[in-house]
């Protein structure tokens, strides 16, 4: 099939203003259709460095809070984390793990709080071990101290 040729490994997935966004792990690369004006944009998503942070790996999930920010996880790699794309293109890494215990790991479950004040996300494995398991998950909570929302002002660092 045509899918399996173009978009190999699809994942995460996000729709607004007419704009229908998704990532293909194989090919790393995010897409972003256009459906009312029938065209597209692509965007490789293992350029190295994104703001301040690495992004080497496969992308995964995708999320748009309310704003103009769109939000993805890493899948594998020395720094799982969540990152972001705003509306000019500008990337920020938002968070990563750099500990050894993270290597390889997963980053989902992201989601956003109803105000956009927090952040939640999971990390597959976290090199921990419950109740003789090798390997359990572990859910993280992020708010920023301003206040505002993850959709809100950049300090432009």
């Amino acid at each position: 099939t045509s899918q399996s040729i173009y978009f190999p490994n699809v994942e995460g997935i996000d729709f607004k203003d007419g704009v229908l966004y998704f990532v293909s792990k194989k090919k790393l690369m995010l897409y972003a259709l256009d459906l009312d004006n029938n065209t597209y944009t692509t965007s490789p998503t293992n350029g190295g460095l994104l703001g301040s942070g690495e992004f080497k790996n496969s992308p995964d999930q995708l999320i748009r809070n309310e704003g103009d920010f769109l939000y993805f996880t890493e899948d594998g790699g020395k720094t799982p984390g969540v990152y972001a794309v705003d509306a000019s293109g500008q990337r920020y890494a938002i968070f990563e793990a750099y500990a050894p215990m993270y290597f390889r790991d997963k980053t989902s479950g992201l989601a956003f709080s109803p105000d956009g004040t927090k952040m939640y996300a999971c990390f597959q494995d976290c090199g921990c071990e419950v109740s003789g398991e090798g390997d359990c998950g572990c859910m993280l909570e992020f708010e920023r101290l301003d206040g505002r929302s993850f959709d809100g002002e950049t300090l432009n660092l």
